[in-house]
């Protein structure tokens, strides 16, 4: 498994390597987040991992949709993981991860812990 860990978003990367992919944070809604995130989504090589409702200041993901949200990681780990055991790079940026892990531990504590357990079983130890 070839994960790569930066702090942030680097756009850069994608470009001087083409086995290169990058994780990003999506909200279940699919538009939003800034223009990296906008990139990222509409980039061949952009992985999602589904951490947000929205994202507004509110848009942290809830204990209501929890089933929903467990299903919906579990999916986008398994082909992150399925890629980096292919053989190809992906950057895991760190801060954003970090970041919205801590806002979904207040918010809805079981998916968090379930993000955090599958993370750690994938090979990207925070």
């Amino acid at each position: 498994m070839a994960y790569i860990f930066i702090r942030e978003y680097d756009l850069d990367l994608l470009e001087l390597n083409k086995e290169m992919y990058h994780m990003y944070i999506e909200s279940h809604k699919g538009v939003g987040g800034g223009r990296r995130t906008v990139s990222l989504r509409q980039h061949e090589r952009g992985l999602p991992l589904t951490l947000r409702e929205n994202f507004t200041n509110d848009g942290v993901i809830s204990s209501d949709t929890e089933k929903r949200d467990i299903t919906t990681v579990e999916n986008e780990i398994q082909n992150i993981n399925r890629l980096a055991n292919a053989g190809v790079n992906v950057c895991i940026p760190l801060n954003s991860l970090i970041n919205e892990c801590c806002l979904i531990e207040a918010r809805s504590p079981k998916v968090s812990v379930y993000v955090m357990k599958r993370l750690e079983s994938a090979g990207m130890r925070l």
